[in-house]
């Protein structure tokens, strides 16, 4: 007999914090039990003076009680809490979680971007799939837009190829109308309404919005959107048609928040977020050659249900994929010699898989290697000098898609330390690893080091054959006939880090047995 979790999830956004209950276990079998939602604009005082006042804390504190007393009743087994792009970007973020895990004893994770996408992603591509037959033939947007940012992702006949965040939010409209039109929201809305327009013609080549035939919306606004206008497709996914969408923005074009909740029977927290909304969502719908929007009826929510089934781990092979299209996108952007780069981590993923029982690392660290070979002379493009440094740079400041903020971090450092330098106590961003990370980091940074030595010609031309551990050296076996010279050299600058790490001097060798 299966035991079922009961799980509650709590997503404390920019504009409300939102409560969703369910009982399951498996990653698509989750029994909804219970929702909540509370409208607490946390961004407002965050976009603006950039930290929460006292009296949204106590207040997000309340909500927080509340949904306790409305969780007694399922007894539940985990509470799971994230917080996404107001407390990401709060200066008293750490305050906030401390004041909320001593008066609640809810622990709260904050998530980047990066990962608020892909669990966007976790939540519709099921239902996607189900809805629409061929679904990953096509080019195709998601896009939520959130009251701190929108949130892009494209894809490629079903594969993510790209993950963006851009600086355009509901509620941060609506400062502006507080603050710099005095209430004008004619004024207001053609100042938001040319910023989103510039803003998509500046990204529009970059993405390729002319080839997206498939436009999927995201969100609270967007399900919302889908109640006014849509029909159902599955229990799962309406569709809106474009003509329709354009005429509905006809009609709401010169309505204020007030008679919107007249017109279209919206709360006031939902009617001042809801005509931003839809402009966004009209000018990227104007960008591509979508004839209808998608809208699926999953939340964050249910994406943090499947992660949390699924497991961080499995999470990370489901995303492998995602993970080397989007190292390779960021590669091909600074230029790289990609031949140079796939060249290293078919060698070093060899070396992985050949040693892995003296590496004792787990499976998807294997990933991380892959996507740090294939980024690992990126820093090239800003200067040969310190190229490595430059590298860590990139990739810690670069959104790929399957990665969260702490995978970026190991893949980073795996990248600096690909050159001369090993990793030492001195290096405070090494440090601040944790042990296990420190270890991961040493024991791949010491794989692509070899790996990367055998190219050192860039001309591709030493190709393992064989490994074998005899009398502590490890035996790197090529039937390259050439001169080797330059590439020893190389193995003996490089290999130190590997001979401390594992016990194992590295030797190249011809070998003749295949000619």
């Amino acid at each position: 007999m299966i035991v079922k979790e009961t799980i509650a999830v709590i997503d404390i956004g920019s504009s409300a914090i939102r409560l969703l209950i369910a009982q399951g276990g498996e990653s698509s079998d989750w029994d909804l039990l219970d929702s909540a939602e509370q409208p607490l604009a946390l961004g407002r005082d965050v976009f603006r003076k950039g930290s929460i006042d006292r009296r949204a804390m106590n207040r997000a504190v309340e909500i927080l009680k509340g949904f306790q007393e409305l969780m007694v009743p399922y007894n539940i087994d985990r509470i799971v809490a994230i917080g996404t792009s107001a407390l990401e970007e709060s200066e008293n973020r750490e305050m906030f979680i401390d004041r909320v895990m001593l008066q609640t004893g809810i622990e709260i994770r904050v998530i980047d971007s990066v990962e608020a996408n892909q669990l966007t992603w976790l939540a519709v591509r099921e239902p996607l799939n189900k809805a629409l037959t061929g679904f990953k033939r096509y080019n195709s947007l998601i896009i939520e837009a959130g009251a701190g940012s929108t949130d892009l992702m494209i894809l490629k006949k079903g594969k993510i190829t790209g993950s963006h965040t851009l600086p355009i939010g509901t509620l941060r409209y609506l400062q502006k109308l507080d603050q710099n039109f005095g209430g004008n929201i004619d004024n207001v809305r053609e100042f938001f309404r040319n910023q989103v327009s510039r803003t998509v013609k500046t990204i529009s080549h970059e993405l390729r919005l002319s080839k997206i035939s498939k436009f999927v919306a995201f969100g609270s606004d967007a399900r919302l959107m889908a109640d006014l206008l849509g029909h159902p497709v599955t229990k799962e996914i309406a569709v809106i048609s474009r003509d329709a969408f354009r005429d509905f923005m006809k009609e709401i074009e010169s309505l204020s928040p007030e008679e919107m909740i007249t017109r279209l029977n919206l709360p006031l927290n939902e009617a001042e977020l809801f005509y931003p909304a839809m402009l966004v969502f009209d000018t990227f719908v104007e960008s591509t050659r979508a004839d209808e929007i998608l809208v699926p009826s999953a939340n964050i929510r249910q994406g943090l249900l499947i992660n949390y089934a699924a497991g961080r781990n499995t999470l990370r092979e489901i995303f492998r994929t995602q993970v080397l299209a989007g190292s390779r996108s960021l590669a091909k952007r600074f230029q790289s010699d990609m031949k140079h780069a796939e060249f290293v981590m078919k060698q070093a993923v060899l070396l992985y898989d050949s040693l892995n029982t003296e590496l004792g690392l787990m499976g998807y660290n294997r990933m991380f290697l892959e996507a740090a070979a294939i980024l690992h002379d990126i820093g090239g493009f800003i200067g040969v000098t310190s190229h490595h440094k430059h590298s860590q740079y990139i990739v810690h400041n670069s959104d790929i898609i399957g990665l969260s903020a702490s995978d970026k971090e190991i893949v980073g450092h795996i990248v600096r330390y690909h050159r001369r330098a090993k990793p030492q106590s001195s290096h405070s961003l090494y440090m601040s690893l944790n042990r296990n990370d420190r270890i991961v980091v040493q024991k791949l940074s010491a794989l692509l080091r070899v790996a990367d030595a055998l190219d050192r010609s860039h001309t591709q031309q030493i190709v393992i054959s064989d490994l074998k551990i005899k009398n502590d050296r490890l035996i790197i076996q090529t039937s390259y006939p050439g001169d080797l010279s330059l590439e020893e050299l190389s193995l003996e600058e490089k290999g130190d880090l590997f001979e401390n790490l594992f016990g194992l001097k590295t030797v190249l060798r011809f070998d003749n047995s295949t000619t």
